[in-house]
């Protein structure tokens, strides 16, 4: 018999799922809590203290955000947990990547696009 960590029947898939969407969903409120956003980002891509400053928060909401998966993995026995977080992490750097380039191409470091 399939255990509810095997993601054996209908309950245990379900339950998956929600360990899925509430893993990415607490990836999503680390980048609040811990970082403005890739449109505050963006309009201060060409100075490179705050640009730095921006990348060190991301790796505080990947560290914050995995250290969560993986503890919620680890009680659940499931694997989903991890899942969720590293999907959104991965589209959550890449969107803070490329806000920081396109600030930096557009010369923005700060609110009047100086």
């Amino acid at each position: 018999m399939e255990t509810p960590a095997t993601g054996g029947d209908a309950s245990a898939r379900s339950v998956a799922a929600l360990l899925f969407m509430t893993s990415a969903m607490t990836t999503l409120d680390a980048y609040s809590t811990l970082n403005s956003s890739p449109w505050t980002s963006e309009n201060f891509g060409a100075d490179p203290e705050k640009a730095a400053s921006c990348r060190e928060y991301v790796k505080h909401s990947v560290a914050f955000s995995t250290v969560y998966a993986v503890a919620s993995a680890a009680i659940a026995k499931n694997w989903w947990p991890i899942v969720g977080s590293a999907a959104s992490n991965v589209y959550l750097i890449w969107l803070y990547e490329r806000a920081l380039a396109r600030g930096a191409a557009a010369g923005t470091s700060g609110w009047a696009g100086k």
